[in-house]
């Protein structure tokens, strides 16, 4: 009996000292969310797509996650601006198998209201098949991420 009280006994301390202890760490993101981040001061964006062609407004024309290797990256950005201010868009794009960056641009907007603009990326001898990432960010604030992939090519 002493040896059973004496085993739920450190057990319970044992459980006890696991729940006062420092709090977990946070979760870390992972690096294929998508999900809209909060955007600063009430600038937003309201709409990324991503494709291999845009038509004359600088609309996708076919929305893709998945491209073949000579396509042509193109994402279109709807931005909602509260002010008048010019504000930065950096568009940075990764491949994620070798977490190396691609490229790195940006573009300044004047609002209020709804603006759209097009950044594009391509590779005349094709991209390597896996995984890329392309995150917005607006006013230096991560605004919207996108995980997007590129097929091996067919023989």
């Amino acid at each position: 009996m002493n040896l059973s009280r004496a085993i739920a006994l450190a057990l319970g301390m044992l459980l006890t000292g696991c729940q006062r202890g420092a709090p977990p760490p946070a979760p870390r993101a992972s690096p294929t969310a998508a999900a809209p981040l909060p955007a600063p001061a009430g600038n937003r964006i309201e709409r990324l797509e991503l494709g291999n062609a845009v038509d004359a407004q600088g609309r996708v024309v076919l929305p893709l996650i998945r491209f073949a290797p000579h396509d042509t990256f193109h994402a279109s950005i709807e931005l909602r601006l509260a002010d008048a201010n010019p504000h930065t868009l950096e568009a940075h794009w990764f491949y994620l198998d070798t977490r190396q960056t691609v490229l790195e641009e940006r573009k300044t907007l004047t609002g209020p209201g709804l603006r759209r603009t097009v950044f594009q990326l391509s590779k005349p001898d094709g991209w390597p098949p896996g995984q890329y990432r392309l995150e917005l960010r607006l006013d230096g604030q991560l605004a919207q991420a996108r995980v997007f992939e590129v097929a091996a090519a067919t023989p």
